[in-house]
């Protein structure tokens, strides 16, 4: 169901939106959202100190339930911060971002990364309890509503916000309304000795799992933030639709699998065996799975980039195809980061994180900085981000309990070939 209502809203999202939206508003306000997720991302990853990670993990019912209140205050607290430092910090932050005034969607983003840390805490929640159809039928009504308000936005030229922006923080909004329980009212109370003993009891999850977790955000938004300080929001823009047609869509499905994956294996975790062939058979699943679309970006983006965004997108298609390896990689590997969590080695979850935002924030940097080749640095950046996403995912199925080299090894040789069969196709053939 998680799986099936992700590649509905993709397939839309691919087909009908992203077509409308990318002729009907500049590149530049492409370039805003891109920021603006970008910024809204690497608040998500601290809001909450992911305890929200933990209540899948605990085994009393009760106490994941007071993890879900714990996770909310957190999140409360950390909304009324970061409200406080954009109003003293909002003129700095508009002159980098290459605006002469404060932008109003600006002040949208405290309030919409809490909505996106709230969702967080309750689809943890929703997804421990299996309530799959739940789940599914807010992504979808949370993306009808969001794209909606987009194109409506778009078409009749409101004022206000930037339209890309206010229709995610709308979208925001609903998957929450449609997330709370029903009875609300009897969920607001709070022990706060139970609340003081799971702090204390999960507090490597503030302690490690959140600086990972800021740290491998950081790694995957740099591109935005460099491209902003080497060249300007068109950039941006290019470089935000580019991710929308790669990056976007395989982490949609991804993301639906991990959830399935964090919940089976916190149940299976001391049955090697099982957890072993519930890995293999994920991993083989999402490898064939997005093999061919792949391999077809990576041969024909610059081509096919165009004609989905229109005319004026021929730098986004390049820019896909060099990333588009990336986010495969990204896409396999994201799910199996569970691992760490469930086996506890938060530590070692640390390590990577820190490794990949280090090493292709350094590979982007230097390389804008030598050549100021836009290209050539985010292939860079792609290169370095393949291999340590290619070391996580071994380290992660290890933790599970097997060797896969010799598969990764193989599925590298299956994408190589694949690729030369495609670029000989094209340039011979035609």
């Amino acid at each position: 169901m998680l799986f099936g209502s992700s590649t509905i809203t993709q397939l839309i999202m691919l087909v009908v939106v992203i077509p409308i939206l990318s002729r009907i508003y500049t590149v530049e306000e492409h370039g805003d959202i891109t920021t603006f997720m970008s910024i809204m991302a690497v608040g998500a990853a601290f809001f909450t100190l992911k305890y929200d990670q933990a209540i899948m993990v605990e085994d009393n019912r009760e106490n994941a339930k007071s993890l879900v209140k714990l996770s909310s205050l957190i999140n409360v607290v950390w909304f009324v911060i970061s409200s406080l430092v954009l109003w003293i910090c909002r003129n700095p932050l508009s002159e980098y971002f290459g605006f002469q005034t404060v932008p109003s969607w600006l002040y949208l983003v405290p309030i919409t990364i809490f909505l996106t840390s709230m969702i967080d805490i309750l689809n943890v929640w929703w997804n421990r309890e299996k309530k799959y159809g739940k789940l599914s039928f807010n992504r979808i009504a949370t993306f009808a509503g969001s794209s909606g308000y987009k194109i409506a936005h778009g078409l009749l030229k409101f004022r206000g916000p930037n339209g890309l922006i206010l229709g995610h923080t709308i979208g925001q909004a609903i998957s929450v309304i449609l997330f709370l329980p029903k009875r609300i009212s009897h969920n607001i109370t709070f022990d706060a000795n139970a609340l003081k003993m799971l702090w204390t009891k999960y507090k490597s999850f503030r302690n490690w799992a959140t600086p990972s977790s800021l740290i491998n955000v950081i790694g995957s938004q740099i591109p935005v933030f460099l491209i902003l300080f080497f060249f300007d929001r068109e950039t941006n823009g290019y470089y935000g639709n580019a991710m929308k047609l790669t990056y976007l869509p395989l982490t949609a499905v991804s993301y639906a699998i991990s959830q399935v994956l964090f919940e089976r294996l916190a149940r299976i975790k001391h049955d090697s065996s099982e957890a072993i062939k519930l890995g293999y058979n994920i991993l083989y699943f999402l490898f064939f799975l997005a093999l061919i679309p792949v391999v077809v970006m990576v041969v024909w983006g610059d081509i096919i980039t165009p004609f989905i965004l229109g005319e004026n997108w021929e730098i986004a298609g390049v820019m896909t195809q060099i990333l588009v390896l990336f986010c495969f990689a990204m896409y396999v590997s994201s799910p199996f980061a569970v691992a760490f969590e469930v086996y506890n080695k938060l530590k070692l979850q640390f390590v990577f994180t820190g490794l990949f935002a280090v090493l292709t924030a350094a590979a982007l940097f230097i390389t804008l900085h030598i050549t100021n080749d836009i290209f050539v640095g985010l292939m860079m950046f792609s290169i370095v981000g393949v291999m340590v996403r290619i070391a996580m995912l071994i380290a992660c199925i290890k933790l599970i309990g097997h060797n896969p080299m010799f598969k990764i090894l193989l599925g590298i040789f299956i994408i190589a070939v694949s690729i030369v069969i495609g670029l000989t196709f094209r340039y011979w053939i035609f």
